[in-house]
């Protein structure tokens, strides 16, 4: 069975960009636009990776962080910002958190992220 990625941005391009390149790369994928969302499909669905937006609406990646730690998932993390990415790494205290990328990204940078936690789950 395919790896399952959650996907969690506010902006529509970005998840569906994402959506068609992890797809086209054999993934299953998941999308959330709210951090509520996120945490709602991460509780019903087997997830093997997130990537996620710092700066969400109705629940900022912190808080999906902490709820995450709460409920016990242990999926690695890939956070994409457009903030500094020093500021969010200082603010980050979850230990599943892999890597902070700042926006705009390289989509080949993030595929090999992705590939490499992955791989690591084996």
């Amino acid at each position: 069975m395919a790896n399952q990625i959650l996907i969690v941005d506010d902006q529509s391009g970005i998840r569906l960009l994402l959506e068609e390149i992890l797809k086209s790369d054999g993934y299953q994928t998941l999308s959330a636009k709210t951090g509520k969302q996120a945490c709602d499909l991460a509780e019903t669905n087997e997830i093997d990776l997130m990537i996620m937006d710092y700066n969400l609406p109705v629940m900022h990646g912190r808080e999906v962080l902490e709820k995450m730690r709460e409920r016990g998932c242990k999926h690695p993390v890939i956070v994409i910002t457009g903030e500094a990415k020093e500021t969010v790494e200082k603010d980050i205290d979850h230990p599943f958190v892999r890597a902070v990328i700042t926006k705009p990204f390289d989509i080949h940078k993030l595929k090999e992220l992705v590939a490499g936690e992955l791989m690591k789950s084996l």
